[in-house]
């Protein structure tokens, strides 16, 4: 059989780890309570991201209309994520496209919503991180 990972710049199981990283990332990322700090909301995934995108995550987390309304209505979600595809990679970053659904409560109703986006990771080996994430259908497909 072919070994598709000749030539590639990462192996099956750096692969396997940045997969992990995707998807723990990705259920953090869309679980939320209304009851949270930024912080709070950003503790889980801390590991999983560098502090650049920790910070931009946090900023729009804590942005006052979006947190007014998630308090006025008493919102909370629970996501799972599932990875789609591979969409790029190259020496030290690997995007997939993840689905992140949710189920998201609030004192108007639950509902359930998924999400395609495309996340990007840097590093290498054991070592990555999520850099980046965007709706899949910004960028290229």
């Amino acid at each position: 059989a072919p070994n598709i990972y000749q030539g590639l710049p990462f192996t099956p199981s750096d692969l396997s780890i940045a997969s992990a990283t995707t998807i723990a990332f990705g259920t953090h990322y869309g679980t939320f309570s209304y009851a949270q700090s930024a912080q709070a909301y950003l503790a889980p995934m801390r590991p999983e991201v560098t502090s650049q995108l920790a910070d931009l995550l946090g900023r729009a987390f804590a942005a006052p209309g979006l947190a007014a309304t998630r308090t006025s209505t008493r919102q909370t979600s629970t996501a799972s994520a599932s990875i789609l595809a591979l969409r790029a990679f190259g020496p030290s970053s690997l995007t997939f496209v993840v689905a992140i659904a949710q189920r998201i409560a609030s004192s108007k109703g639950t509902r359930q919503q998924s999400t395609d986006y495309a996340v990007t990771l840097t590093g290498s080996g054991s070592a990555w991180q999520v850099s980046d994430i965007e709706l899949s259908s910004a960028g290229n497909n």
